[in-house]
């Protein structure tokens, strides 16, 4: 199935899909479409809109989608431009495996108008074969990620830091350290 349209001055009473919800008044132009789609390995359904009024435009999305052996997936994205150049997004999605592991995300970040950008996001994800927590923020010129994984089968565990300064470069850090806490060689 796949819907399109373009509405010009004209109400938009309902968009709906599962996180993606808008009711309102469609100022100078919107268009939104929805797609779906189901078959023997699953079943996903994903849509959005983009308004452009005044000199801003503005998309937000969402997507669903299970597999037939159980897994799933759901996530949403919004971003917006500005007249002045500024801009905004963030997202968010989450999800489970046939395995057992499940993974997620979610974020916002922001540009000014003189290009300025400042944000943080999150990622983690766990599963038979371990986890995997990361984190990212960027403020004044430096962006900074931090990462920690576990290795489920040797019980160790990495610890790294990678930082990126505007006009400096990129500097890295990273340990490893067994189940006991002791520092080990990151190839073991």
């Amino acid at each position: 199935m796949s819907i399109s349209s373009t509405l010009r001055r004209a109400s938009l009473a309902l968009v709906c899909l599962p996180a993606l919800c808008m009711v309102g008044t469609a100022s100078a132009q919107t268009r939104f479409h929805m797609h779906a789609g189901s078959g023997p390995r699953g079943t996903a359904v994903g849509g959005g809109y983009t308004t452009a009024s005044g000199g801003t435009i503005t998309h937000q999305g969402a997507h669903y989608a299970r597999g037939a052996n159980g897994a799933s997936y759901t996530g949403h994205n919004r971003f917006t431009r500005n007249a002045n150049g500024s801009a905004s997004s963030s997202h968010t999605f989450n999800g489970t495996t046939a395995a057992g592991g499940s993974f997620g995300s979610s974020g916002a970040y922001s540009r000014s108008a003189s290009g300025s950008v400042t944000g943080s996001s999150q990622t983690t994800a766990s599963g038979p074969r371990g986890s995997y927590d990361a984190s990212t923020q960027t403020a004044n010129g430096v962006t900074t990620h931090a990462t920690t994984a576990t290795n489920a089968a040797t019980g160790i565990t990495y610890n790294g830091q990678t930082t990126y300064t505007k006009g400096q470069g990129i500097t890295h850090s990273g340990s490893c350290t067994n189940a006991s806490g002791a520092t080990v060689s990151c190839g073991q």
